[in-house]
């Protein structure tokens, strides 16, 4: 379930008494003014330092503050990192003082979800655990919950699985209902992302009837279930059922935020493409479109849905329109990293314009779009039905083999013409496939031994002291590579409108001077010193920032400085000898296999 859902399911776990929940509000600007001026000067006041050995210092402000008021004020303020963690801080610095392990686990589950990466926050998801199960197992549900979110995540489904059937045992061992369909909840949803709908459906079925026993004062998520009920049956095509669940949250109003009626309205929207309901299809939609929160990954999947269905809805009517939609769905898996089975059509779609139009590079292009988003899919798990590879289910070269040899098919009659190029065919793919398998094992060399220097924190050696005698006096040259230096740790390289004429009167020379320098002393000239400097800091950084990994090789070219994506895919291949395409998806490729370890 969403971490609101998760807040207002726990209310009592986390207050360990009975305390309401205080839904979240818009502060005015005066208000929230207000707020960061007493936060900072409580942080002027005191040192922050929390670790496991030393307490975070309470700001006076909060020292007399109970665990409901700083819980409220954390609900208040969850959308604001800096505030909502010094409330959490202050709660689990009183459980620290105090040795409250339960008060423990719940802020160091909830400070997981504001961890700088991964590993620390699998470590405060883990602690909070420990913390609570020294106690009272009932405390540990909401951190194996949260454990379990953080596998499938990962697309670890199996380690996933293991935790929410331990949340559904507990659940049911202390009667937490609301906890019981969160555990149903997410196991289905582990179904549904493999494409076994039939027994998600039984598991949707069993959390809606469990919200429909609630009263009216209790918290429900019943409507979101409806929407995942109403999904799972377009999936198994029962379209009727479908359109009812749908009509059955939105028209009763079930529905708590609007990335939730914006789910579910593009999943009605599909539902009635198929049920051949064009017009309507195309308003819902739109409108869901409209609603979508590109920010947040489960948004982003079903905006991309709606463009595909988009696109197949102008199809036949207007291709320019369709290949529009198809175009700003091509851009967003690209973009966001998503792998949604149903949009596999969109490839199928460009390979058919691009070999009609003979369009060989883009042709080629999007057959490597395809391979990777099926590879991307195959580690994820993701099932795809048979119907969706019935058209396109061959490898790149023998697809575009086919296609070659149908292609000088239409041009021959002869049969020993065909002989012949089916030879020269044969060979020239097997050469082909001889030198790209000779580049992948060079390429894979090359990368280990980037990661390898990376993980060393190996820096490249300084040049040699040339022999050469330099016109000017030696403490001239020192002071000028000091400046050099200082300017390198500083990333001013990054810089794309840095020229040697700024560099030089940065440094307070003269570029002809400066130029010389870099000649003698870094052995290269002043452009490749820039570019190779970027390379540098560019292949460090993609190795530890994963969201950067999810970049346009135009957007991580503009970060490195460079004014094109062509200029900086040849400066980097220049430097490492692989691309940076092919750096990234190592990198991807290297986390993966450790994650399924």
């Amino acid at each position: 379930m969403a971490f609101l859902c998760e807040i207002k399911n726990c209310c009592n776990l986390i207050t360990l008494g009975t305390v309401k929940v205080i839904p979240t509000k818009r502060l005015n600007k005066s208000l929230k003014a207000l707020r960061y001026v007493v936060f900072w000067n409580c942080c002027l006041m005191t040192c922050i330092s929390f670790g496991q050995e030393s307490v975070f210092q309470i700001p006076d402000s909060l020292k007399d503050k109970d665990y409901g008021y700083l819980y409220n004020r954390y609900g208040e303020n969850y959308k604001d990192t800096v505030a909502s963690q010094l409330y959490l801080n202050v709660y689990l610095a009183k459980g620290i003082i105090s040795n409250n392990k339960i008060r423990q686990s719940i802020a160091l589950n909830y400070l997981s979800y504001y961890a700088e990466n991964k590993e620390s926050q699998l470590d405060f998801i883990n602690r909070s655990i420990i913390a609570s199960n020294s106690v009272d197992s009932s405390y540990s549900i909401a951190p194996y919950n949260h454990l379990g979110e953080y596998y499938q995540y990962e697309y670890a489904y199996e380690k996933a699985l293991q935790e929410y059937l331990r949340v559904l045992k507990l659940s049911k061992k202390y009667n937490w209902k609301d906890y019981e369909v969160v555990a149903l909840n997410n196991i289905a949803d582990l179904k549904k992302n493999i494409g076994k709908y039939n027994e998600a459906l039984v598991l949707y079925k069993e959390c809606f009837s469990i919200e429909q026993q609630k009263t009216a004062s209790e918290y429900t998520s019943i409507g979101e279930v409806a929407i995942n009920l109403a999904e799972c049956f377009r999936k198994i095509q029962k379209n009727d059922s479908a359109s009812y669940y749908y009509h059955y949250a939105l028209d009763n109003q079930l529905l708590k935020n609007t990335n939730s009626t914006s789910k579910a309205i593009i999943n009605e929207g599909v539902n009635l493409f198929y049920m051949n309901n064009m017009s309507e299809a195309q308003a819902l939609l739109k409108k869901g479109a409209s609603l979508a929160n590109l920010n947040l990954p489960s948004s982003q999947k079903y905006y991309i849905l709606s463009q595909f269905y988009l696109g197949k809805i102008f199809l036949s009517s207007d291709k320019i329109t369709a290949k529009s939609y198809f175009i700003k769905v091509d851009s967003l898996l690209l973009e966001t990293n998503s792998v949604i089975p149903e949009v596999r059509e969109t490839y199928e779609f460009f390979i058919t314009e691009y070999r009609a139009n003979e369009n060989y590079q883009e042709h080629l292009n999007t057959i490597n779009k395809l391979l990777i988003f099926d590879s991307i899919a195959a580690v994820r798990k993701i099932n795809t039905t048979d119907s969706l590879y019935a058209k396109f289910d061959t490898p790149s070269l023998i697809e575009n083999k086919e296609y070659l040899i149908r292609k000088l098919e239409n041009k021959s009659q002869s049969l020993g013409w065909k002989a012949f190029v089916l030879l020269l065919l044969t060979v020239s793919f097997s050469i082909l496939f001889f030198l790209q398998f000779r580049k992948h094992k060079i390429y894979k060399k090359r990368f280990e031994r980037i990661i390898g220097q990376i993980d060393n924190q190996q820096k490249p050696e300084a040049p040699m002291t040339v022999s050469k005698k330099f016109i000017v006096d030696s403490p001239t040259v020192v002071v000028t590579l000091e400046k050099l230096e200082a300017f390198e740790a500083k990333n001013g390289f990054l810089k794309n409108s840095i020229t040697i004429t700024s560099l030089a009167k940065k440094l307070s020379t003269n570029t002809k001077y400066l130029s010389r320098v870099i000649n003698i002393y870094k052995e290269k000239s002043f452009i490749q010193y820039i570019n190779d400097l970027r390379i540098d800091y560019m292949v460090r950084e993609l190795k530890t920032n994963t969201t950067l990994q999810r970049y346009t090789i135009a957007s991580i070219a503009g970060e490195a400085g460079f004014n094109s994506a062509k200029s900086f895919s040849d400066a980097f291949k220049k430097k490492t000898g692989i691309t940076p395409s092919y750096y990234i998806k190592s990198l991807q490729n290297q986390k993966t296999s450790k994650a399924s370890a």
